[in-house]
This record gives C-alpha cells, sequence and structure tokens, in this order.
C-alpha cells in the first residue's frame, strides 16, 4: 500500500513539471493524484476489514459450537460458565486451566475425583482416512462427554460428573464430585465403557480402547494443601500418572496410590541422570559366565549392565533399560556395553583364553542403519574376532518387527557376529517365525528352566530342545540354579547352561579372578579353555 501512494507521488512531481498545454495547471493535477492514491489507499483498508470480520465471525461460529459441546452451557453450573474465561484459542473453552478451577470449585463443596482419559482413536482414524476426519472424531468424543456433563447429577452414564477438557491429542480429563473413592471409580468405569462404544467416521466404524488414571481427594486436603488449584492440580497431576500405569499393562482404569508416584520421580531421575552416569563412571559391565553342559567348560561371558547411581542406589537393567529405552537413549547405552565387552575380550584373548561374549541389542536398533556399521568399527578397534560376539535379541522384539529385523541380522551375520534369540518361549514361539531368521542360537526363558518340577514343564523345555535343534541351533538355558535342573537339561540334551548355580554375575575384575580359581587344561593346537569342577 506505501508503494503504491509512492508511485502516485512520483507520478505527481512528473505531472507538476510544465506542461506543454498551459491551460492545464500543474496543481490541479498534483490535486488529483493525491485523490486518487487517497482513494487507493480506502480501498484497500476496507478489503482488510471486511478478511478480517470474516474471520472473526468464523472464530465466534467455532467458539460458540464448542462451548455448545463442552461446556453445555444452559445447565451449567456457575463455575462452568466461568470457565469460557478460561478458553482455549485452539481446544475449546476447557482448557487445563478451567478444568483446575471447575476442581478446585468443587473441592470447596466435598470430594472431588479428577481423571485423565486417553482414546486410542486419533491414530488409526488419521493413519486410515487422514487428519481432517481425526478431528471430526474428537468432535463426536467432546459431544459424548459434553452430554454426560450436561446430564443432572447421579445420572448415567457416569455419575457426579461435573466437567470436561480436552488435554492435547487423544487425551481428556473430567471432574466428578460428591462420590467417595469407590464410587467415583465405578462412576468413571461406566463413562470410560460409553466412550469405548464405536464411533463412524466417514462411513468407517471405529472401536477404541479407553484408558483412565484416577486421582481422589476430598475438601479438607484441599484446606490443608496449597491454595487455589494447587491441590486441584495436584490432583491431575496424579491421574495422569495413574493413567501412564494404565497404557502400560493391567486394568484399563489404576487409581492413583503413593507408589505410582515415586515410580515416576525414579523413571524421571533415570531419565536425566543416564548422561551423567555415562561420563562420570556410575555406568559398568558386569559377566554372567556360561558353561557347555557336556564337557563342563566356560564357552563364553553374558554382557550385563549395571549402574550404581548416587542418590537412587543400585539400579537394576529391568529399570532403567526400559526408560532409556522411551527417552530414545538406548543406543548410547549399548555402545558402551559393546565397547567394554570387546575390551575385556581382547584381554581374555591376550592372556591365552578365548572367550565369547555375549550382548544385548534392543530391536529399536535394528531400524539404525549405522548400526552393523558401529559394531564393525567397535572389532576392528579392539581387535576381537566377529566370532567371538554374539549379538542376543528377544523373541518379542524379532517377531513383532521382523521386516526390519530379517535384514539387519543378515548384514550383522556377514560381519561374522554370532546372533541369539534371547526369552525363547515368552514370545510367539513357532518353527514358522524361526524359520529364515539368520541365527545361531536359542535361549530358553528362564520362567520355563524355574518350572521344571513338573513333567510338563519339563515337557516344554524338551520341545524347545528339539526345535532348536531340528534348525541347527545351539540351545542355552538361563536361569539354571539348581542341581536338579542342571540334571534334567542335561538328560534333554540341552548345550549351555547359564545361571546362579554356575556363577552370579561378576564384574571384570571379580570374574577374572573366578576364572582364574578353576581347573585349567591345554587344548592341542587352540588356546586355553577352563573346566568348571563340580559346578556344572
Amino acid at each position: 500500500m506505501v508503494k503504491a501512494v509512492l508511485h502516485h507521488v512520483r507520478v505527481a512531481d512528473q505531472l507538476s513539471a510544465p506542461a506543454a498545454d498551459p491551460s492545464v495547471h500543474p496543481r490541479v493535477v498534483l490535486i488529483v493524484v493525491l485523490v486518487v492514491a487517497l482513494a487507493t489507499t480506502l480501498t484497500v483498508l476496507a478489503a482488510a476489514a471486511l478478511v478480517a470480520t470474516s474471520l472473526l465471525r468464523r472464530d465466534g461460529r467455532r467458539r460458540t459450537r464448542d462451548l455448545r459441546v463442552f461446556a453445555a452451557l444452559g445447565g451449567a453450573t456457575p463455575y462452568q460458565r466461568a470457565a469460557v474465561d478460561d478458553e482455549d484459542p485452539v481446544s475449546g473453552p476447557l482448557n487445563r486451566g478451567g478444568l483446575l478451577s471447575a476442581a478446585a470449585a468443587e473441592l470447596r463443596a466435598g470430594p472431588v475425583a479428577v481423571a485423565a482419559l486417553d482414546l486410542a482413536l486419533l491414530g488409526p482414524v488419521t493413519s486410515t482416512l487422514g487428519v481432517a476426519p481425526a478431528e471430526q472424531t474428537v468432535e463426536q468424543v467432546a459431544e459424548r462427554l459434553a452430554g454426560a456433563c450436561a446430564s443432572p447429577a447421579g445420572v448415567a452414564p457416569a455419575a457426579g460428573l461435573r466437567a470436561c477438557a480436552r488435554m492435547e491429542g487423544g487425551t481428556f480429563a473430567v471432574v466428578v464430585s460428591g462420590l467417595d473413592e469407590v464410587c467415583a471409580g465405578e462412576s468413571l468405569e461406566r463413562l470410560r465403557a460409553h466412550l469405548a462404544c464405536p464411533y463412524v467416521v466417514d462411513g468407517l466404524t471405529f472401536a477404541p480402547s479407553v484408558t483412565v488414571g484416577l486421582a481422589w481427594g476430598d475438601g479438607s486436603a484441599a484446606a490443608d494443601g496449597p491454595a487455589g488449584t494447587g491441590f486441584a492440580a495436584l490432583l491431575l497431576a496424579r491421574a495422569e500418572v495413574a493413567l501412564g500405569v494404565a497404557r502400560g499393562s493391567g486394568p484399563a482404569l489404576r487409581t492413583y496410590d503413593p507408589g505410582m508416584g515415586e515410580r515416576a520421580d525414579r523413571r524421571v531421575a533415570v531419565a536425566r541422570g543416564f548422561t551423567a552416569a555415562l561420563a562420570e563412571g556410575h555406568l559398568s559391565v558386569s559377566f554372567q559366565p556360561t558353561v557347555s553342559l557336556a564337557c563342563s567348560t566356560v564357552v563364553g561371558v553374558e554382557a550385563l549392565a549395571r549402574w550404581e547411581h548416587p542418590e537412587l542406589g543400585a539400579l537394576p537393567p529391568d529399570e532403567f533399560v526400559p526408560v532409556l529405552e522411551a527417552t530414545g537413549r538406548v543406543g548410547a547405552l549399548t555402545a558402551f556395553v559393546l565397547d567394554e565387552s570387546l575390551a575385556e575380550a581382547r584381554g581374555w584373548l591376550d592372556s591365552g583364553l578365548r572367550l565369547g561374549v555375549a550382548v544385548n541389542v534392543p530391536v529399536a536398533l535394528l531400524h539404525d542403519d549405522s548400526f552393523p556399521e558401529a559394531v564393525a568399527a567397535a572389532l576392528e578397534r579392539h581387535g576381537v574376532p566377529a566370532g567371538l560376539l554374539t549379538l542376543e535379541l528377544t523373541e518379542s522384539g524379532v517377531s513383532s518387527d521382523r521386516p526390519a529385523a530379517v535384514p539387519a541380522v543378515r548384514r550383522l551375520r556377514r560381519l561374522g557376529c554370532r546372533i541369539a534369540v534371547d526369552d525363547f518361549g515368552t514370545g510367539q514361539s513357532s518353527l514358522a517365525h524361526l524359520r529364515g531368521l539368520p541365527v545361531d542360537q536359542l535361549k530358553i526363558d528362564k520362567s520355563f528352566v524355574l518350572d521344571m518340577d513338573g513333567e510338563q514343564g519339563v515337557a516344554v523345555v524338551r520341545a524347545i530342545v528339539e526345535m532348536g535343534h531340528s534348525l541347527g541351533l545351539t540351545v542355552v538355558a538361563e536361569g539354571v540354579e539348581r542341581t536338579a535342573e542342571r540334571d534334567a537339561l542335561v538328560a534333554l540334551g540341552c548345550d549351555v547352561a547359564q545361571g546362579f548355580l554356575v556363577s552370579r554375575p561378576l564384574p571384570a575384575g571379580c570374574l577374572g579372578r573366578w576364572l582364574a580359581s578353576l581347573d585349567g587344561e591345554l587344548l592341542v593346537g587352540g588356546p586355553r579353555t577352563l573346566r568348571v569342577g563340580g559346578a556344572v
């Protein structure tokens, strides 16, 4: 617009020069040009005003629709009408702040339950129909919740439901008041079933799974706690923690207990402390020996990560590995374990011991095209033959992502590494899944070994051993703790044993002393091996 005015001024300057026709005064020409420029400016401003008005009307219609859907203002309580001031400009009037105001108002009158709900619906709809239909689905969910909110207290589908809001994605939150903890849970279970009924989107039916996290508190707790919406915010945070637990496993509705908060705090501490643990030497690797059942010789070790946290103490792998997987840092842990293990393997070779070392590999790393190259570089850096390195993949991981697993495993096999299927029997154990997988070793999950007291347990292990041998695989039994288990495994023809009967996982220094204590013997033409006297 400014450029247009300047253009008109330049034209006016040109026209103000002495004209050929003396009857036209230059000042008259200048006035005409300025009038034209002013008219152009006003036209542009009027057009901009029309566009802005149109956008505001459309936004107003959307907000009116959202008010009708989320708050049902005709029969709303006072705080629901006030919650319009807390509206989210994107997702509707009841945002997190509006819901907290609602919960705080109800807490002044009595007990309140705050629940976080997750509908596994947006992903399937988006992947099938696209983004726009997914947003329509969210509107359907919101309408169901609004109908429940507008119902009088004590009326189905959820008694005591007072307010609802969309948090993010397919996650919503609700406030239930006037009920004790048990009744609030029953009411929310009915609401969960109501929301889980199928949704029809563009002629297709989608039936979502719905998980709920519940936190309950009463007015006295609110009075003793933080002022304003502080206690309501605490209830919502607890409900979200319980929702995370419900998403993981077990019942679809979980009520918060203090243990959940402690576990959540620990997970955060683990996630935040990993980088420092690597830098400050809090991570280490222990090694658990594996022994041939036929000749009682040590054939290798499995590398197991250990973490001595400065505040939480010794962390078991079952606690920190899932956190690192969820936060995308399990690759750094695997690289650390691989490097430490190959350094020890090089030291054993230098002392005349040819011990294989097994390293656990998360299935997520099979998606990383650079992982095989990283393994090859580590082998070359430490000067360890690839045949001494076994990479262990869980059966469930390989089965769930076979298209990505098979090509990656083949690349690792071409390096000369051995491949083991770990925890066999806990996933889709079948010849069909094993056939075509380029693996060398089958590791029977310890739960089956510990269950060998009865005939049925022995029969299961026998079937796994025979299955492995029919495919030409070495079969390893994990979790061998008793001589009776060892004897049964020998009778079944199992090849290798690993467990506390042989040795607990040992730090590298302790493993060296343990190896030195064994009876040594020389193999003709080969490196020294070690016989376990009386242990296996």
